[in-house]
């Protein structure tokens, strides 16, 4: 989730990023991968490169592609493994265990060689969830502080994800691993400010405390649901009752999208469908742009596009895959008349290349025809990345560079809003960026999502249900799971009042508290009322840092605020005792506050709040017989109540609690 205020920030940063680099000539590069082609088969999966860390004491992974019946070799540290490529040219090997440590250099023989160098073993962990997860190390507080020349750590390694939403999981991924220096600030997602900060500020802290080297993988997008990060799966056992086919799930809501946005939409349905007879419309080369004179040249709303390309006979039955670079700035592509897909830029201007896959088999074998629904924008790439190729056959992919057919429909200024974005695929990020890295070894996952399900009444089932089948992916038990609760955002209320975000935090907080190796961070006292993006990230990646310490790596520390435990009317008063209040409760200023009371009739009106020991005595004159208190219980509460640890009270409500 982006505003103008954060980006406005993030380009401030990145200014004085440059100034402070020219006086301190260690500028890092600002780093831009290009997205593989779903269907690429490297000799060696992208994760497996350079400044890499391997998952340490359990057998590795490593994994790529060659011809069928071809032997490979990987060594590492005087060990080794082989194995034999499938029918499908897969191979797979299993590698280790490796103590913490490093660097090593580890080979790949076979019919290609590989030789990485500066390879770590430690422990690795995925850093996901929506925006705040993806802000970058520039848009925090002071942040030149956080990776200043005394701030190199060369045992935290980064890698960042490219986003892409799939509805069939690609076979490789777009990253590379950095040092930790040369790659917190210039990653790979430079409109965000840099590599996730709080996954960098969490490794850095765990790396600190315990020597272990730490790989840090973001694979994160803003604004994006929950339902974009389950498998399709969950999804058709949630109330949505999804298709599992998501192509068909994505593509009906773009068709109902569109009905509602293009006033021609009955009159240009028919545009896509293979048979339409286009050949009143004009001529353009693709993607080399307008020509001077063209009807299109400076029309701005929608153009649809249509090219026919004969297929080989071989590729009869086989699934193909369009590529047509990339575009700006909405496209709605299909093949034979069938749905394959839809894709815009992802929020921060970044034109990411299209890929659409087609199943096998569409329409009438032997001709292809593609139609495009274009808005607004322009064709963006090079001619080489316009392409046709076939799935599963070693054969030359076709061009779709050079003459295509067009025409205008509806102006822009008589559009009502815009489709829905490639992000909100259900499940797409999922397929597309999790999906992927499996089976990759990994320590395990931090995640920061739920400003974009707020209010949701189901979200705790959604978090639960993701992270079992993430689990199984990964095959290595239930590995560590630690959820950031959602800050606050937004005017502290005047009164009492019910909270869709109170109620998501609630549904993080139960999850954390029933799902087997969960933990919990709570940020309620960091948000801001303006900023959806708060900059102090520093003390939530210390936070999550804790919890792992505590929960993961076993040292003896708090790691949790007060917790809400029971409640004892007395009298015209509450007692609420707590967890983790060990040596006594504190508060910020003059005394307790965020708390609500109520009698029988649910009616909450504020409380006073005093802290007695271990416990808080809450009341009200206005509810003599009170029944229920709620704690923080608003979208950006003022709240204040921590243990002696400094860690802060999560949220919470009495009054669905079967022990008041």
């Amino acid at each position: 989730m982006m505003n103008l205020r954060f980006m406005a920030r993030v380009t401030t940063y990145a200014m004085t990023l440059a100034l402070l680099g020219l006086v301190l000539g260690m500028v890092p590069p600002i780093w831009s991968a290009a997205e593989p082609s779903p269907i690429d088969r490297p000799f060696l999966h992208d994760l497996f490169a350079d400044h890499m860390v391997l998952q340490r004491e359990v057998k590795c992974p490593v994994w790529g592609w060659t011809q069928p019946g071809q032997k490979v070799t990987v060594a590492m540290a005087g060990t080794q493994a082989s194995a034999v490529a499938d029918a499908e040219g897969a191979w797979m090997v299993r590698i280790g265990p490796f103590p913490a440590g490093g660097p090593h250099t580890l080979t790949v023989t076979g019919p290609q060689q590989a030789t990485l160098t500066d390879v770590m073993v430690g422990d690795v962990w995925i850093c996901s969830g929506q925006s705040n997860m993806q802000m970058g190390i520039k848009g925090v507080n002071q942040w030149w502080n956080e990776i200043g020349p005394t701030a190199e750590m060369p045992g935290v390694r980064l890698a960042s994800l490219y986003r892409r939403s799939a509805f069939v999981p690609p076979n490789t991924v777009a990253t590379r691993w950095r040092v930790s220096i040369n790659g917190a600030a210039g990653s790979d997602d430079p409109d965000y400010g840099g590599f996730s900060a709080i996954g960098f500020l969490f490794g850095r802290q765990i790396h600190r405390a315990t020597g272990v080297p730490i790989g840090l993988i973001q694979s994160c997008w803003g604004a994006t649901g929950i339902q974009a990060w389950s498998t399709p799966a969950s999804l058709a056992r949630q109330p949505e009752h999804l298709d599992p086919d998501l192509r068909q799930v994505f593509g009906k809501k773009i068709d109902a999208a569109w009905r509602e946005i293009d006033p021609a939409y009955e009159t240009t349905r028919t545009w896509s469908t293979l048979d339409f007879d286009a050949s009143s419309w004009q001529n353009v080369d693709l993607p080399q742009g307008w020509p001077a004179g063209t009807e299109g040249k400076d029309f701005q709303g929608v153009v649809w596009f249509r090219k026919e390309v004969a297929l080989p006979a071989e590729w009869a039955g086989h699934e193909l895959q369009v590529g047509l670079g990339p575009i700006s700035d909405f496209d709605t592509v299909w093949c034979n008349g069938a749905f394959i897909g839809a894709d815009n830029s992802d929020g921060n201007g970044l034109q990411p290349p299209r890929f659409y896959r087609v199943p096998a088999g569409p329409g009438t074998p032997g001709r292809a025809v593609i139609a495009v629904r274009l808005i607004g924008g322009r064709f963006l790439g090079k001619p080489e990345e316009m392409s046709l190729r076939v799935v599963g056959l070693q054969s030359a992919p076709l061009p779709l560079a050079g003459r295509w057919s067009y025409c205008t429909s509806t102006p822009s200024a008589k559009l009502k809003g815009q489709p829905p974005s490639r992000r909100d695929v259900p499940g797409g990020c999922y397929m597309g960026m999790i999906r992927p890295l499996a089976p990759f070894a990994i320590k395990g996952v931090i995640w920061y999502q739920g400003e974009g399900n707020a209010g949701d009444p189901i979200y705790r089932q959604r978090l639960t249900d993701m992270i079992t089948d993430w689990r199984s992916l990964f095959g290595v038990g239930d590995f560590p799971f630690y959820i950031v609760q959602i800050a606050g955002f937004g005017r502290q209320p005047e009164q009492p009042a019910g909270s869709s975000w109170a109620l998501t935090r609630e549904h993080q907080f139960q999850v954390a508290q029933s799902v087997p190796n969960c933990g919990l961070a709570v940020s309620i006292d960091r948000g801001e009322i303006y900023d959806i993006h708060p900059p102090n990230k520093q003390d939530v990646g210390k936070r999550l840092a804790l919890v792992a310490l505590a929960k993961t790596y076993g040292q003896k520390i708090e790691y949790e605020g007060p917790t809400y435990d029971k409640i004892t009317v007395e009298g015209s008063a509450i007692r609420l005792s707590f967890a983790h209040a060990k040596g006594g409760l504190i508060s910020l200023g003059a005394g307790p506050t965020g708390f609500e009371i109520a009698g029988s009739d649910l009616k909450f009106v504020w409380a006073q709040a005093l802290i007695d020991g271990e416990t808080v005595v809450v009341s009200s004159p206005a509810v003599p017989k009170p029944t229920a208190v709620r704690y923080g219980w608003s979208d950006n509460p003022l709240c204040n109540l921590y243990n002696r640890a400094d860690l802060p009270a999560p949220p919470f409500r009495t009054d669905t609690d079967p022990k008041r």
